[in-house]
């Protein structure tokens, strides 16, 4: 029997192909503003020297020599983007990483844009924000101002799997999802399919408007099943406007642990004093905004600027509002009675993470 083998070809896309079709349709202007973001890495390619035998078995045991051709640039791969006004694309920072050469190709555009430069980017959430110096015809994505609720319609669009411009539709599965590598981000967690090539891409509501970037696919092979995650867009827009405007992304920095009470009779006792919210800060760390600011281990979290917290997700978007010198109170359940922390945010460095959960 003969087996099918899977071979994964890096295609150089002619524009030609999608040059002048008619945008007058429901999600025309959405196709128009996504783009398919390629590039080349450098490489040095070794190859054996002819006069020499196979390296594994070298004549009289002496190392086999090899020559080293001229660096050279090699297809590397691709992703997805997409234009959030005239001149900027949003993307994956991991779809661009290790390019050294970035092309763009625009839905109705007929040539490869190759004049592109990266704005700035942020590593951890993985969001990058290139420029293309080319003025062309195309549209852009506008963004929600309403979050999504678990059940929603949402669309994915993008390049998986090397099919380009694809729309694939499913529905929101959960709003929060934590990532292991970073406590200040929380995923979306949607079954629209998202597969190598979708990273970068638009997560639309039904209005055709960007509520989160794809970014991850939870799977064991790299394949579709079931789980792509998607960073929120108040994050992005958060990201996107600090690139714009500095260069770079700073994070504020809080320094504590936090996590959900542990143990029924600290959770009865706390219930007949009359509290509700069980979020309790861990550890704090040494030398921390939150420490020189008084807030200790064992705190039960109440609110925070008013407003009430329940779950660690409620705290990284809060600090998704929030930059380094902001004020923040605290009111904290300490000893059987209230006390109000007001702490000013540091900013991260080579520090931990604005706030880490357990």
């Amino acid at each position: 029997m003969k087996k099918l083998i899977l071979i994964t070809i890096f295609v150089l896309f002619s524009s030609a192909s999608f040059a002048e079709i008619s945008t007058d349709w429901k999600w025309g202007k959405v196709f128009n503003s996504v783009v398919l973001v390629s590039g080349e890495n450098i490489a040095e390619i070794i190859i054996k020297d002819p006069n020499q035998n196979d390296p594994a078995t070298p004549p009289h045991g002496k190392e086999p020599k090899f020559d080293t051709l001229k660096p050279r640039l090699i297809p590397y791969g691709m992703g997805t983007g997409f234009f959030i006004n005239k001149f900027h694309v949003v993307t994956n920072y991991h779809v661009i990483k290790n390019f050294n050469k970035l092309s763009i190709y625009a839905f109705n555009h007929l040539f490869a844009i190759t004049d592109v430069t990266l704005v700035g980017y942020d590593e951890e959430i993985d969001i990058a924000v290139l420029q293309i110096n080319e003025d062309i015809p195309h549209d852009f994505l506008r963004w929600s101002d309403t979050a999504p609720l678990i059940g929603d319609d949402v669309y994915a669009l993008g390049h998986g799997m090397s099919q380009v411009w694809s729309l694939t539709k499913g529905i929101l599965s959960y709003d929060y999802r934590p990532n292991p590598g970073t406590s200040f981000v929380h995923y979306m967690q949607t079954d629209a399919v998202i597969n190598s090539g979708n990273s970068g891409g638009p997560l639309l509501n039904e209005d055709g408007e960007v509520i989160g970037v794809s970014t991850l696919l939870i799977s064991p092979d790299k394949y579709y099943v079931g789980y792509g995650y998607v960073i929120p867009t108040p994050l992005v827009k958060r990201v996107i406007t600090q690139i714009l405007a500095t260069g770079k992304h700073i994070k504020p920095f809080m320094g504590v642990l936090m996590g959900h009470i542990e143990g029924r009779a600290q959770y009865d006792e706390l219930k007949a004093d009359g509290i509700d919210h069980y979020l309790e800060i861990k550890e704090v760390t040494k030398n921390s905004p939150a420490e020189r600011f008084g807030l200790l281990a064992g705190d039960i979290i109440v609110s925070i600027d008013d407003r009430d917290i329940q779950v660690v997700a409620q705290v990284i978007e809060l600090l998704w509002e929030r930059n380094p010198g902001d004020q923040v109170s605290f009111k904290v359940y300490r000893d059987y009675e209230y006390h109000t922390i007001d702490i000013v945010l540091g900013r991260t460095k080579n520090q931990p993470d604005p706030i880490e959960s357990k």
